[in-house]
């Protein structure tokens, strides 16, 4: 049945609009997917380059924290809420780098960060992290400014890859129907 509804679409003329929305729907759909392969090559290749060319140094913790957002409910019936709480560890720590301070709150060496469904998990990914205490953190001397506290790589960076090349796939099977 779906499959006769999208010949029928395609044998019909299609008006001007049908062709501008249709043209906006290949460059939204292929510009997130592109987008979101750029994004995740880019960060396993830095990453990889820092975790490979870090050193240690000293750092002090500035505030470890759980921050929570919520997203809208935008199901207005009584008693419904589709809404979503994500909870996200994020730890402050300052560092010197030839005599220079910076300030960083990365976990791990890359800016793709991940949440959390609930705010214990993400207590517990930073419980070792308190205000005031001195840790060792890690940083590219190339980068000085991208310090991180722990020296290991995430898989991040190649769900982003995923989640590109999917929405690239979605939008060659989809095309094929338009």
């Amino acid at each position: 049945m779906l499959r006769d509804w999208f010949s029928r679409r395609r044998e019909r003329k299609r008006s001007f609009m049908d062709k501008v929305m249709l043209v906006l729907f290949v460059v939204m759909f292929g510009g997130l997917g592109v987008m979101l392969l750029v994004v995740g090559v880019k960060e396993l290749v830095l990453q990889r380059r820092i975790v490979a060319s870090a050193v240690p140094v000293e750092a002090v913790i500035l505030s470890a924290e759980v921050v929570s957002s919520t997203s809208r409910d935008s199901d207005y019936r009584l008693l419904r809420d589709n809404s979503t709480t994500s909870h996200r560890p994020e730890v402050r720590f300052a560092y010197a780098v030839d005599g220079v301070r910076y300030e960083s709150d990365l976990l791990y060496p890359t800016v793709i960060l991940q949440g959390y469904a609930s705010r214990e998990s993400a207590a517990e990914e930073i419980r070792e992290y308190v205000a005031g205490a001195a840790v060792r953190a890690f940083v590219d001397p190339s980068i000085p400014q991208r310090g991180f506290l722990r020296l290991k790589s995430t898989s991040n960076p190649v769900w982003f890859m995923v989640a590109g090349l999917l929405t690239l796939v979605f939008l060659a099977v989809v095309s094929r129907f338009l």
